[in-house]
């Protein structure tokens, strides 16, 4: 246990006098006008004091004396503030064992210290005395992503914002971002029983969450919030009692996709803009379901710039995320908190609204200020890209000699990777297990591309099925299977060429030779392919490893060697079939991406099923 100092009653109270006291009395002792007696009892400070000061004998600082000098402990605290400032703080034994490693280091035994290892009451006395720069807190987690955010990304952001911002004003800037509110109060401390195991607080709580879209501008205000639950569908009750202005909708998923963004933006956004003048700015993140063709035309009539901001940069960038959202959910707990302990349940969506208006009441008096701070902060208004630059690391090497270079390198590899690149996901295999069965290494086997589960029991009939759908090889192949894939090839050719003048027979070695020379041509452009819109092709991406992967679409329009494809999932629900995301999943891709047109065999309820025409 440390070591706690309890004067004494009746004691001599111990340097009952500040440093500006001391110094005025050794000013009055230095004219020679006054004796120490007449000193000492003037300024309240022992006789012994003032002679030891006036004569500058045992100088040593006041109280216990430290182990370290002041200039190692100072080299610790830049040591502790560098560590920091990279996103790789110091907890309280990293510090511990940070001098030990610096005293064995230079040979120097302490014995107060166990094995050089100082213990918690140095700690907490070296916080205490350099209090004006250290100080500890609850760290908050970022991603890597986040993290490797850079000054350069910062400062072109920053340089393209100064144009566009450019005599702006700040009723005239806005900034979008939506956010959970999840039906669980939180954790408080509580006094129980002092044995007790678990504090346990009966309240009723659940996982669920409810997404609603809150917009702001530069001078303060806030638009009205716009609510998503997740349902398919949507009772007059999840609509009575809320914010005013605020707007209601509903989805499968309970967040926002591009229909739902673009309702927003059309009802909340362009209203409030049409009682404004002169140019628009609508700042907020690049999510896919942000911006569709919808929204660039309907900024461009209404003269409204949209602003993306740099990706995973949110906790530095966003003003809403900085400052707004902290204060609202500690708001939000501490009024669903009281709905609780009145009433029994869950949260339920009838309920929401109310909840959510007196949380955005509660905040009212000091909304508007916080909001200011948050664009102040992020540096959009006023326009400073110091703000932001300031949360960063510097990534010079350091000036003094007390950081050394090998840390400064450990630190920025760390944090913003090294200079291979970044680590690229492997590729993953899913094999078909039955069920409550185990496998090992040595039950996988590899052939080709395909990987087969093969279980150690030679009787096993699930062996044998597996075994029996392993690719069959050059050797296996028959006559018939060649003249099979020869009409296969020649009703592909029919299907998506330009012309019948192809005929395929068995003029090559084998039909495989075949399928590679119908590749060949198409990619080499000898005989366009004939795509319409609405047609089934499957496209190639090249992935990150220079591999390729391959994708059903449809084509929704074609330009020239453009194509635009809206691409499809494998469905969860039926084996074998395909179907359109939620989220649509759109791109354009040139004639050389597209493998091939498929052919659709089967329509089930939005599922589709494709003939592979050519085998690959």
């Amino acid at each position: 246990m440390p070591n706690r100092y309890k004067r004494q009653p009746g004691s001599r109270s111990y340097r009952n006098f500040s440093d500006e006291t001391l110094q005025n009395a050794i000013t009055e002792l230095k004219n020679g006008n006054s004796s120490y007696r007449q000193v000492s009892a003037k300024y309240e400070i022992p006789i012994s004091t003032l002679c030891r000061k006036y004569s500058k004998k045992n100088m040593k600082k006041w109280g216990g004396q430290i182990s370290l000098t002041s200039d190692e402990e100072g080299a610790i605290v830049s040591t502790i503030l560098y560590a920091g400032d990279w996103g790789y703080p110091f907890e309280s034994v990293d510090v511990r064992l940070l001098v030990k490693s610096y005293l064995d280091r230079q040979g120097k035994k302490i014995k107060k210290f166990n094995k050089n290892l100082p213990g918690h009451e140095w700690y907490n006395l070296f916080i205490k005395r350099h209090s004006s720069l250290l100080k500890p807190r609850l760290a908050e987690n970022i991603k890597r992503s986040r993290a490797a955010v850079s000054r350069t990304v910062i400062n072109a952001y920053f340089d393209n914002l100064a144009v566009t911002l450019e005599n702006i004003p700040p009723q005239n800037i806005v900034n979008y971002d939506e956010t959970n509110f999840i039906d669980d109060p939180g954790r408080t401390k509580v006094l129980i029983r002092k044995n007790a195991k678990h504090a346990d607080s009966i309240m009723d709580s659940s996982k669920s969450a409810t997404s609603v879209m809150f917009c702001v501008d530069a001078s303060g205000g806030m638009l009205p919030p716009y609510v998503v639950y997740k349902s398919l569908q949507m009772w007059e009750p999840w609509t009575l009692g809320g914010p005013d202005g605020c707007r209601y909708n509903r989805s499968p998923s309970g967040w926002f996709d591009q229909s739902i963004f673009e309702d927003w933006f059309q009802t909340i956004i362009i209203p409030h803009f049409r009682r404004l003048e002169g140019t628009k700015v609508v700042i907020g993140d690049n999510l896919a379901s942000h911006i569709s063709v919808n929204i660039v035309k309907l900024c461009k009539q209404q003269n409204i710039k949209f602003v993306f901001l740099p990706a995973n940069s949110t906790h530095l960038t966003q003003p809403l995320d900085v400052s707004c959202f902290r204060p609202m959910k500690i708001a939000w707990r501490k009024v669903l908190k009281e709905h609780k302990l009145k009433k029994r349940g869950r949260l339920t969506k009838d309920i929401f609204p109310k909840i959510l208006k007196s949380t955005i009441e509660r905040l009212n008096i000091s909304q508007k200020d916080n909001i200011k701070s948050g664009f102040e902060a992020t540096g959009i208004y006023p326009l400073d890209r110091q703000k932001v630059l300031n949360k960063l690391p510097d990534n010079e090497s350091p000036a003094s000699i007390v950081v050394p270079q090998a840390m400064h390198d450990m630190l920025k590899e760390s944090r913003f990777g090294s200079n291979d690149g970044v680590t690229k996901k492997g590729r993953r295999k899913k094999y078909n297990v039955e069920p409550g069965r185990s496998v090992t290494e040595a039950n996988m086997t590899r052939d080709g591309d395909n990987e087969q589960i093969m279980e150690t029991d030679q009787n096993d009939e699930t062996e044998d099925n597996q075994i029996n759908t392993i690719k069959k090889t050059e050797e296996n192949k028959t006559d018939e299977d060649d003249d099979y894939l020869l009409n296969q090839l020649n009703d592909f050719i029919e299907i998506n060429f330009e012309t019948d003048d192809i005929v395929f027979e068995k003029e090559y070695n084998s039909a495989d030779e075949t399928v590679l020379r119908v590749v060949e041509l198409a990619q080499q452009n000898q005989y366009a392919i004939n795509f319409e819109t609405h047609d089934f092709v499957l496209v190639k991406f090249e992935t990150l490893k220079g591999n390729f992967e391959e994708f059903v679409g449809q084509i929704s329009e074609i330009d020239g060697e453009e194509i635009t494809c809206k691409f499809l999932r494998k469905s969860k629900s039926m084996s074998g079939y395909y179907v359109f995301p939620f989220i649509i999943d759109e791109a354009t891709v040139t004639r050389n991406q597209i493998i091939r047109r498929l052919k659709l065999i089967s329509e089930k309820r939005g599922n589709y099923q494709f003939e592979w025409i050519v085998p690959t």
